[in-house]
């Protein structure tokens, strides 16, 4: 969903979880990937997703 552009508020809705939840989480994938912010997980993410990484 990061890769796809949406915000925080945006996948907690779609996953009916607290927008404070997302942000966790959305921090320990960023650190997880070793990128800097949300920007760089999201160019990561097709890559990611066809399991080149």
């Amino acid at each position: 969903m990061i890769g796809k552009g949406l915000s925080n508020r945006e996948i907690a809705f779609a996953l009916s979880i607290a927008e404070a939840t997302v942000k966790i989480h959305v921090s320990a994938v960023i650190r997880m990937l070793g990128v800097r912010n949300r920007t760089e997980a999201a160019l990561l993410a097709p890559t990611i997703l066809k399991g080149k990484i």
